[in-house]
C-alpha cells in the first residue's frame, strides 16, 4: 500500500480538482474531476478499471480527522488520454461545454499548478493561492444556499470541506447552508391528501374521460384549493415527484380534451390503481 500523502485542491473555474503528491509526481484524485464534469462514477470507476488499469493507484490519504482515505489516483501525466476517451457529443447537451473545457484545459492547469511550485505542504499556501480558494469557499457555499437538490447539494458541500480543510478551516454544516427539497415521497403524500379533501368536498378536479385515467390541471386543481381554503402552489420539485408517482402510476403530461370544459386542456395523467 502506498504511503500516505496529503490531499492538494486546485481550483479550476467553479470546480475543486484534487491533486495528490506521491514520490514527487502528481497524480489526480479520479472521483472528484468525474463528478465536478456530471458523469457518474460507477461507470467511469468501470471503464478507469477496464481500460487504464496499469495506470491507476489507490492512494491512502489523511484525512483533518486523522483516519485514512483511500483514493483512486491517476498520474496526471496520463489523465489527458481519459479525458479524451469522453465523447462530448455522447453526453447530456447541457453537460458538453464543460468537458470539452477539461479535456482542452484541466490536464495544462494541473501541471502548471504542479511545476510553478504552487504545490507545497499544507499550510504553505501561497497568498493568491489561498485568496483563489478563498473566494472559491465563499462561491460554494452560496451555492448552497441556492439549491435545493438534496444529491447535488451533497456533491457541492463534499467540494466545500475539501477547501475548507486546504485553508485549515472548519466546515460548515450543510444544514446551516440552505436546505433541501423534501424528498419525492413527502411532496406526493400532501398532494394526494390534497386531493382527497377534494374529494370529501365532492368537488370534480378529473379532466380524464376514460374512467380509468385520471387528468389532473394544476393551475384549475389550485384554483379548486384556494377556493377552499387550501394552499397549493405547482412547483418544480411537485412537478419532478410527480412523475415518480406509482400509485396511481404516472402515464405523461400532454394535452387531454377535457370533460369538464369540454375543451383541449394540458393534465398531468395517471392509471387508476
Amino acid at each position: 500500500m502506498n504511503t500516505a500523502q496529503q490531499l492538494i485542491p486546485v481550483p479550476f473555474y467553479e470546480d475543486t480538482v484534487v491533486l495528490v503528491g506521491q514520490d514527487n509526481e502528481p497524480f489526480v484524485a479520479m472521483k472528484p474531476i468525474v463528478t465536478n464534469m456530471g458523469l457518474v462514477w460507477a461507470a467511469q470507476y468501470v471503464k478507469l478499471m477496464e481500460r487504464f488499469s496499469s495506470t491507476i493507484s489507490e492512494i491512502e490519504t489523511v484525512a483533518d480527522d486523522g483516519k485514512m482515505r483511500s483514493m483512486t489516483c491517476m498520474p496526471l501525466r496520463k489523465l489527458p488520454a481519459w479525458l479524451y476517451s469522453i465523447s462530448p457529443n455522447k453526453v447530456k447537451p447541457e453537460l458538453r461545454d464543460k468537458i470539452i473545457r477539461y479535456q482542452e484545459e484541466c490536464d495544462d492547469a494541473l501541471w502548471a499548478y504542479w511545476t510553478q511550485g504552487s504545490a507545497q505542504r499544507p499550510g504553505s499556501t501561497a497568498v493568491t493561492q489561498r485568496i483563489a480558494l478563498s473566494r472559491h469557499r465563499l462561491a460554494l457555499a452560496k451555492e448552497l444556499h441556492r439549491t435545493r437538490d438534496k444529491a447535488l447539494r451533497g456533491v457541492i458541500h463534499q467540494q466545500l470541506d475539501e477547501v475548507s480543510r486546504a485553508m485549515g478551516l472548519p466546515t460548515p454544516e450543510l444544514d446551516s447552508l440552505g436546505r433541501a427539497t423534501p424528498d419525492a415521497p413527502d411532496l406526493l403524500t400532501r398532494f394526494w391528501e390534497q386531493l382527497a379533501f377534494l374529494d370529501d368536498k365532492r368537488v370534480d378536479y378529473n379532466h380524464a374521460i376514460d374512467p380509468g385515467l385520471l387528468a389532473i390541471n394544476l393551475v384549475h386543481l389550485a384554483k379548486l384549493l384556494q377556493e377552499h381554503g387550501q394552499p397549493f402552489r405547482p412547483t418544480r420539485p411537485l412537478h419532478e415527484a410527480l412523475r415518480q408517482s406509482s400509485a396511481p402510476q404516472f402515464l405523461d403530461h400532454k394535452p387531454v380534451f377535457s370533460r369538464l370544459t369540454r375543451k383541449s386542456i394540458r393534465c398531468w395523467v395517471f392509471e387508476r390503481g
